[in-house]
């Protein structure tokens, strides 16, 4: 029996060609799950205090203040034992008890225990742990790589991870048995790519092999990890890219890379002089013209650019897919963004058609077909029809 305000739906649209379970807001403000074709309640109709989406055939639910999860069937997999508890990754998920945190499996057995202050997401089977402001690393079976003795500690990059028990200098490198293989003697360090790793010897910036040979000389005021086979460098004031011989291959004319997390993505190197920002690709061409104020990086072949003040998107030739129109803009995911236009958000896909009218106060990134949004108090989920979760 259909709850009231839910609708059937006979829709046959490619978007419903797989059932899945969406959690549906109602007009009490607490949550049941409906199919996502139909809105058909399933689980008899089960109320929940919050309500995710199902990830690794789990979702995570709320009670009475307290977190648990349950599966595709609706039971009650692991109790409602928990303060919070994130989605599962990589067979994981981390929970909170008392402002700790650790990690459990599917079956609710602890993995990593509940005792550290945070805790990261699950990463290529390794997490990070943090305890009285001091980091170390797990891996997903609970061992104990490195304990949280350091000030600094990032996952591993090629069985590699850099560490630093002082904040802006003494880094050092740990295998993934948690040995330091490389003393803590540079003053800076980054991640090891390609077989190397910048470092900071002083106040210039080299690159090391494993075996602490010196393979590109302490030469550069910057240095960023290689990425598909060339690193950003700066000199003099200038920017360019070298290759793991240390060749340049992209001459150093630019006053700035725009993005420092990811110099490069999707081929593609966001790049500022004087100014203005525009686009190189990985062979040194400028692709997208360096005119605009401002600059997001690629996601699914579009980057958002901003001109006289008004956000839009370019492809990677440069072509102006969606002219600048709008407030701001997110990134392309599920092959949408949400725009802000007159202090409300909407979607656009990747030909900026409009596809949801601007009427969220927030509107979230899709992810497989679903994002969540506010309005007037309330989140709930939409899906890319517009169809809103809720009564």
């Amino acid at each position: 029996m259909t709850s009231p305000g839910i609708k059937q739906t006979n829709e046959s649209d490619s978007l419903m060609a797989s059932e899945k379970y969406v959690p549906f807001l109602k007009k009490n403000g607490r949550y049941i799950y409906v199919k996502h074709s139909s809105k058909c309640p399933v689980f008899n109709g089960r109320e929940f205090d919050n309500a995710g989406v199902f990830n690794e055939d789990f979702a995570v639910v709320g009670i009475n203040g307290k977190s648990g999860f349950i599966n595709r069937e609706g039971d009650v997999a692991i109790p409602f034992i928990y303060d919070s508890a994130s989605d599962f990754s990589e067979g994981l998920a981390g929970v909170e008890i008392d402002d700790r945190y650790g990690f459990i499996n599917k079956k609710g057995d602890v993995i990593v225990p509940i005792l550290y202050d945070n805790v990261s997401d699950c990463y290529d089977g390794y997490v990070q742990v943090e305890l009285d402001r001091l980091f170390g690393i797990n891996d997903s079976n609970g061992k104990e790589i490195y304990p949280p003795i350091s000030m600094e500690v990032v996952i591993f990059f090629e069985d590699m991870a850099h560490i630093s028990d002082t904040a802006g200098y003494n880094h050092g490198f740990i295998d993934i048995t948690g040995k330091v293989v490389i003393p803590k003697i540079y003053y800076s360090a980054g991640d090891f790519s390609c077989g190397l790793a910048p470092v900071q010897w002083q106040d210039k910036w080299g690159f090391i092999d494993r075996e602490m040979n010196v393979k590109i000389p302490y030469t550069y005021s910057t240095a960023y990890n290689f990425k598909e086979g060339i690193s950003g460098v700066q000199l003099k004031n200038k920017w360019g890219f070298i290759n793991v011989e240390g060749d340049v291959v992209i001459p150093l004319k630019y006053d700035k890379l725009t993005d420092y997390y990811r110099f490069m993505s999707e081929e593609m190197i966001g790049v500022m002089n004087g100014k203005y920002c525009g686009f190189i690709n990985k062979m040194g061409e400028e692709t997208v013209p360096l005119k605009y104020e401002q600059t997001k990086h690629f996601s699914e072949g579009m980057a958002g650019i901003k001109l006289k003040n008004k956000w839009g998107f370019v492809d990677t030739n440069g072509r102006e897919v969606v002219p600048p129109r709008f407030e701001y803009i997110g990134f392309f995911s599920d092959n949408i963004t949400w725009f802000l236009q007159d202090k409300k958000e909407g979607y656009i896909d990747l030909e900026g058609n409009i596809i949801i009218p601007p009427k969220y106060k927030r509107a979230g990134c899709f992810e497989n077909g679903l994002a969540r949004v506010e309005l007037d108090g309330q989140s709930f989920y939409i899906d890319k029809l517009g169809r809103e979760y809720k009564e």
